[in-house]
């Protein structure tokens, strides 16, 4: 199995990029404990103003050359005038705020989460994968060029949220205000991907892929409400809430929802198709639009993909039921979690669960429910950038348009931007993506970190300063 510095090429780029400089700067960003919490009595902003006197201190040259705004309550928008206003602006972005560290886990960290220290190849703690990693290789990119005298000729926009973790108010807020000032961008560069993983599942073991992520499932906390009298439980006539609750659990997941091969996984298997060598999808992506149907249901059997083809169901709460074995509960509250796929909506999955429910005394809301986002384009000038600029680092990698499960700020653009992708630079091994993002022992390899920062140079120098 090969690690994840073996697809490391052109290190040598930028020979003169300060690497102790740009570590340190991260370490010191780590020890900024911004978290915020849904409920703002509880966030410490200071630690928001800290990191943004960290950032106009450390990066000079993008001070001089630009505008930096807080937006919101503690989100950052940079921005970098280009010298043509004829061309779009692009956005990098990413998100200062980190989750917390699980209380009473403390002392599993090898080093401390908030300490950022540098040690055994790494810098360690809470932010180093998600993601101030990015954020500050944003920054160090940038600052690299304009301190090379480089003139950009498109706009830059360095937007970085504060509650991407829990609310996404701040990018939604630095969204509009770019909306309001009339911009519409030519790409936006969120997180996502940062993981190169054998093509096995698709069919590939002798190939190594990763994802430029084009869209976000949708999200959905949908809760079931039963209601009993309770009493003793000898006398259980007509049911328990547990057992009703139970019962329109087991008919939901047993609902399962349509499997679908999106526009996404099209390309997904187009773009791999000619380094598929093991049946049966070596013969169906000979023809990916004509065999679409037995894809999905491929995919639908495979622990990797099968994320990629359907409407997703997760039991995942249940509340209320009794303290003693010879009582039966009352009030009774279940959550189911969806992520929705492309092609279906919030509303239709609630529709879907009330006809898959026999019992109508089960009562359903939702807590959260949000459509998918919209599918970025992938036939445009952002994308064939951002492909070329990663596969100049990553050279053996075959990078393929797919989706994410989870849920990042960069939908919030999709107002002014048709190109929104989600694809971060910095390569982490899988093991430690798995146990590190909102796990312990968080931390980011240096010399990833700088190869990272070599593919934000190029592709901004190739975006904006030679367009």
């Amino acid at each position: 199995m090969k690690r994840v510095t073996d697809f490391f090429a052109r290190e040598t780029d930028y020979p003169d990029l300060d690497g102790d400089g740009a570590v340190q700067r991260l370490s010191a960003a780590i020890q900024c404990r911004t978290i915020n919490y849904e409920d703002h009595s509880r966030t410490d902003f200071s630690a928001f103003e800290a990191l943004h006197d960290h950032i106009k201190a450390s990066y000079p040259h993008v001070m001089a050359a630009g505008t930096f705004e807080v937006v919101s309550r503690a989100a950052v928008l940079i921005t970098i005038p280009g010298t043509d206003q004829t061309l779009r602006p692009c956005l990098y972005m990413s998100h200062q705020d980190v989750v917390p560290v699980v209380e009473g886990t403390e002392e599993n960290w090898t080093y401390p989460p908030f300490s950022g220290a540098v040690a055994e190849g790494y810098v360690w703690g809470r932010g180093t994968l998600d993601i101030k990693n990015q954020v500050f290789g944003v920054l160090e990119a940038a600052e690299y060029l304009l301190a090379h005298g480089k003139t950009f000729t498109r706009t830059a926009y360095l937007a970085f949220g504060d509650d991407e973790e829990t609310l996404n108010t701040g990018a939604l807020a630095i969204a509009q205000l770019l909306e309001s000032r009339g911009v519409t961008l030519e790409f936006v560069l969120d997180e996502g991907g940062g993981k190169i993983e054998p093509g096995t599942p698709f069919g590939a073991p002798g190939v190594y892929v990763s994802q430029v992520d084009l869209m976000e499932k949708g999200y959905a906390d949908l809760e079931l409400s039963v209601h009993s009298i309770g009493g003793h439980s000898s006398r259980p006539f007509g049911g328990t809430s547990l057992g009703r609750l139970s019962q329109a659990i087991a008919d939901i997941t047993r609902s399962p929802f349509p499997l679908r091969l999106s526009p996404v996984m099209a390309h997904a298997f187009e773009t791999i198709a000619p380094y598929v060598t093991e049946e049966p999808l070596k013969s169906l992506v000979a023809d990916v639009p004509g065999n679409a149907d037995a894809i999905a249901a491929y995919c639908n059997s495979c622990r990797e993909l099968f994320p990629f083809v359907s409407t997703t169901i997760a039991p995942t709460v249940i509340r209320g039921s009794s303290a003693a074995c010879n009582v039966m509960p009352q009030d009774m509250q279940a959550v189911i979690n969806f992520r929705i796929a492309e092609g279906d909506t919030a509303e239709q999955v609630l529709a879907h669960c009330r006809a898959a429910v026999a019992d109508e005394s089960v009562s359903m809301r939702f807590l959260q429910g949000n459509d998918p986002s919209r599918t970025a384009r992938c036939d445009g000038y952002g994308y064939a950038r951002l492909v070329d600029s990663m596969s100049r680092y990553f050279p053996e990698v075959v990078f393929i348009p797919s989706m994410t499960a989870g849920a990042t700020d960069a939908h919030q653009y999709e107002g002014i931007c048709d190109t929104c992708l989600r694809c971060s630079p910095f390569m982490a091994e899988p093991e430690e993506a798995a146990s590190g993002v909102h796990g312990t022992n968080e931390r980011i390899l240096i010399r990833a970190y700088l190869q990272g920062i070599r593919v934000l140079i190029h592709l901004m120098e190739h975006t904006n300063i030679n367009p």
